[in-house]
């Protein structure tokens, strides 16, 4: 058990910024990473959406991690710089003293990679957990080849073992481009954009790009599905509007850059307060100007929050003055807000594709069977429908979850959890800010039990646990 440390979890630029200004400034930083992840940590696709078909090339641990470590500039200035950097490895806890959890002492975050598990003390702790994916149901989505942008992005530019030829990609947002450019560069030929709206949603520059490379742009054009057996051979496109024209494109994958969205398990979990955020569609933890969130000596370091200057005024609030230059971590401004933009798709999806589609794939529960609130087949046909959840005009996601167990599944609802709360917003006509996300639990990551168990009871369990039931035994 180390102590007196600030603990950083997730390597992205940001991430890496802060944790070499950190350590500068004279602090111990442990700097936490899941990448280079297992083949199978990443099948159940977390952080990102892998899908099904991983890369056999993702076998060869040795090469994996050469390149994933190799393509991370920064994370490499901060090994030479002595931070104590943990790559593969999962922060699937943290954990302080509260009214439930009196005994935890100094504060503590859990740790797990291939070598076991880890409870380890900090002072400050720095979420810069970054980004997942958003990939909505259609027709085929659970077909081998249907991914998400970033991990799209993370096999072309740091696992280097992209094994798609000819790809699809839905969108035109920034992300999407850069998809697209990547997977040129790597000789990856790009079957076209496909655009639910009329208008291109990157830059001037982008769109330039686009027609000098002569990629085809399907504007007013949504998916309705992929086709093939075990893998895709090609993919239905059909009109936005639901007008009923459709056409065939040859493609072996199909990857979603509609958006992406924060990564907020960790600092849900363990207590944070959320707050919805109009500027990029999703709930985000509330903070300080300092960036502390409702938990003390927690703090939350992302893209994703407003202004500039973020590393300065966290080291501020830990101690320290930051020595690289003050860089702005915003979004990318678009013609429509984030979550408008995922509104617009699904609506399209909805639109086109129907309410059979599957949703949830880990409960085999459709679109149709979340909007009508329909009880579990299991539980047979006699059982009555549910009283609705919409109260005062906002919906508990979590009410949703256990009336039609959407998100219940081995995923943890990464698949479908916000594309649910989207659906509802949509048919049932309540905003989206009035939607109370489903709760996260610990471990926040899909991982084997055994590697955080502990091997014995502590002393103090085994001296303690014979009086809890003393009550119990003295009414007999």
């Amino acid at each position: 058990m180390s102590t007196g440390r600030i603990i950083v979890v997730g390597a992205g630029g940001i991430g890496c910024r802060f944790a070499l200004e950190a350590r500068q400034a004279g602090h111990g930083v442990t700097l936490v990473d899941e990448h280079p992840q297992s083949v199978k940590a990443m099948s159940l696709d977390a952080p990102y959406f892998w899908g099904n078909g991983l890369p056999a090339a993702l076998r060869n641990r040795v090469a994996v991690a050469q390149s994933v470590l190799g393509s991370n500039e920064p994370l490499m200035a901060c090994a030479e710089a002595e931070v104590d950097v943990r790559t593969g490895t999962i922060a699937w806890g943290a954990f302080q003293n509260s009214a439930n959890s009196l005994h935890i002492g100094e504060p503590k975050v859990g740790i797990v990679s291939d070598e076991g598990n880890e409870m380890i003390a900090y002072d400050h702790l720095v979420l810069a957990t970054g980004s997942r994916d958003f990939v909505p149901s259609f027709r085929g989505w659970e077909l081998p080849g249907v991914l998400g942008v970033l991990a799209g992005s993370k096999l072309l530019d740091a696992y280097q073992c992209f094994e798609g030829e000819r790809v699809l990609v839905l969108g035109t947002t920034a992300e999407a481009i850069a998809l697209a450019r990547s997977a040129n560069e790597n000789g990856v030929e790009i079957a076209g954009l496909v655009e639910p709206s009329s208008s291109f949603q990157g830059s001037p520059a982008d769109l330039d790009w686009i027609r000098d490379a002569g990629i085809e742009v399907f504007l007013d054009t949504v998916i309705e599905g992929a086709n093939g057996t075990t893998v895709i051979a090609s993919a239905t496109l059909v009109a936005s509007d639901g007008s009923g024209a459709h056409r065939e494109v040859a493609c072996d994958t199909i990857c979603v850059a509609i958006g992406t969205l924060p990564n907020i398990e960790l600092a849900a979990a363990m207590g944070c307060a959320l707050q919805f955020s109009e500027h990029c569609g999703a709930w985000l933890p509330q903070t300080t100007e300092r960036l502390e969130t409702t938990r003390p000596n927690v703090y939350w370091l992302s893209r994703y929050n407003r202004g500039s200057d973020q590393i300065a005024r966290l080291l501020g609030a830990i101690g320290g003055t930051p020595r690289i230059a003050a860089q702005t971590e915003s979004e990318e401004p678009n013609a429509r807000t984030p979550a408008d933009y995922l509104r617009l798709w699904l609506a399209a999806l909805l639109r086109t594709g129907g309410k059979d589609v599957m949703l949830c794939q880990c409960e085999t529960v459709s679109r149709g069977e979340l909007i009508d609130l329909a009880p579990p087949k299991y539980l047979g046909s006699g059982l009555r429908q549910a009283k609705s959840p919409i109260v005062a005009g906002a919906i508990d996601q979590d009410l949703v979850k256990r009336m039609t167990r959407v998100g219940m599944g081995h995923c943890q609802g990464k698949r479908c959890r916000d594309e649910a709360a989207l659906l509802l917003s949509i048919a049932h006509g309540v905003d989206l800010a009035r939607i109370k996300p489903a709760s996260y639990r610990f471990p926040v990551r899909p991982i084997d039990l055994t590697l955080i168990s502990a091997e014995d009871d502590t002393v103090d369990t085994r001296e303690r646990w014979p009086h809890w039931l003393e009550p119990y035994v003295q009414q007999e």
